[in-house]
């Protein structure tokens, strides 16, 4: 993702905020963290780098569009119905900056697949259920879209790939850039 010491990150799903703690003391990045759950709320404001919210993330109308340099989410977006997780994924594109970039992590491919997300980022009119105003914001909005699985990312050798519930399929991640 690139980051860089001063840039703003939103972690979307933030839990008790270890990524963003790891983030401020690897890249020296301030986060914003958000989580439905309060307990993890709680817990994060308290014991974590960065700002903790307690919020529906489905619902980012509070927070300004163009403001963030990444946006992160692992293992948290696909507790959402489909629609709603492309929903909030757009949503989440416009709160970054142009040349932003997302990654969404721990995606299930039994939740929404690859190319699923795909579609709702490159082609928005064809995927069920999305609100005009969505289809509206991606025909207007640039994307590079990447996606690979969990496994050639964190396991720590080839090996490994595969045999731990981290690394296995259908676990993948999608990577995003904001080009306009």
């Amino acid at each position: 993702l690139d980051f860089r010491p001063g840039q703003l990150v939103l972690d979307w799903g933030s839990g008790c905020g270890h990524k963003l703690s790891w983030a401020k003391a690897l890249f020296d990045v301030d986060g914003i963290g958000l989580d439905v759950e309060g307990g993890a709320v709680a817990w994060a404001r308290q014991h974590s780098a960065g700002l903790f919210c307690h919020a529906d993330g489905r619902h980012l109308d509070w927070l300004p569009d163009d403001t963030f340099d990444h946006v992160i989410s692992y293992a948290a977006i696909y507790h959402l119905a489909q629609s709603d997780q492309c929903h909030t994924g757009i949503r989440l594109l416009k709160k970054l900056r142009v040349r932003g970039k997302a990654w969404f992590g721990w995606n299930q491919g039994y939740a929404m697949t690859a190319w699923d997300w795909h579609r709702c980022f490159k082609n928005a009119s064809s995927f069920p259920g999305l609100p005009p105003a969505d289809v509206e914001v991606m025909s207007q909005m640039k994307v590079d879209f990447q996606g690979t699985e969990d496994g050639f990312l964190f396991a720590p050798n080839a090996d490994v790939a595969g045999t731990h519930f981290l690394y296995q399929y259908p676990a993948y991640s999608i990577f995003l850039t904001r080009l306009a």
